[in-house]
């Protein structure tokens, strides 16, 4: 299966402290024709894709979504197609949710707090905090029997309080998580570094827990990602394509709507964004 990544919008209603979005000057719609280029390309090579909806906060520009799932069903009705929304969660109303619901869409709700004040990690761009609006949109996919699971990035800010994240999401039927160690893209980053250590003490003592952690269900031998095994691609929204969403702005690889595009593996079997990251800052300091 290839996993295809589209970034339907670099706007967002959002200022995360970590923002790994490049610094594109204005605000910029995915236009159609590049989600439609993506997609051909990728069912050229298989027969199996998980297309992806990121941003930005890609509810912005939800219409696309729309015409995309429109257009995979009637110009590719036999072959296999997941679809899968990364999003903020502050703009889950109910329309949208029944229109996610009949799209067959599953949903990644991004939150890296349960403290309902918190202007640091995740406000919005006028410094009011923006958890109280996440943890409603998550209340409704609940209602609204919508299969989600949650993301967090975890930083020297919340790790400290991630069991009790943790404890709080499986209070409220919650029952998948990721847990995303933050992958520096700027140098103002680098004091937001978690300590490693101290996170995986803590993913030992939640263990036993009935909430399903990604990061403890792998096993030795596991590829990492699509991106190890060369079946992801992830799309900007002006078609430049990259190995990884955070990896835009190295490792450019084409742009979509020229159709210069090679496919990108790696030989590891972790994260090589985040250690490539890593490497950049270390190297330079």
């Amino acid at each position: 299966m290839k996993f295809l990544i589209l970034k339907i919008t670099n706007k967002c209603n959002l200022r995360c402290i970590y923002c790994y979005r490049e610094c594109n000057r204005g605000k910029r719609d995915m236009e159609f024709k590049t989600a439609r280029n993506a997609i051909d390309y990728i069912l050229e090579r298989d027969e199996r894709v998980k297309i992806q909806f990121t941003g930005g906060e890609p509810l912005l520009n939800f219409p696309l979504i729309e015409r995309v799932v429109d257009y995979c069903r009637d110009r590719y009705p036999d072959k296999s197609i997941s679809y899968a929304l990364q999003t903020n969660g502050t703009l889950l109303e109910e329309g949208i949710i029944e229109r996610i619901k009949e799209l067959d869409i599953k949903v990644g709700v991004s939150l890296d707090t349960v403290d309902p004040g918190d202007t640091t990690l995740r406000p919005y761009w006028d410094g009011r905090p923006s958890t109280l609006d996440t943890l409603r949109g998550i209340y409704l996919l609940r209602e609204k029997n919508i299969p989600f699971g949650v993301t967090t990035v975890v930083t020297s800010k919340n790790l400290p309080h991630l069991l009790d994240l943790l404890y709080y999401l499986l209070s409220i039927g919650v029952r998948s998580i990721s847990f995303d160690l933050l992958k520096p893209k700027r140098r103002e980053h680098l004091p937001l570094l978690p300590e490693e250590e101290k996170f995986k003490r803590i993913l030992e003592k939640v263990r036993d827990l009935p909430i399903y952690i990604k990061n403890l269900r792998r096993k030795p031998g596991d590829i990492y990602c699509y991106l190890n095994s060369g079946d992801l691609l992830f799309v900007n929204e002006v078609g430049d394509v990259y190995p990884c969403p955070t990896l835009e702005g190295h490792f450019y690889i084409g742009n979509i709507n020229r159709g210069d595009v090679k496919m990108f593996k790696v030989r590891c079997n972790n994260c090589f964004a985040r250690n490539y990251l890593m490497r950049i800052f270390n190297d330079s300091c």
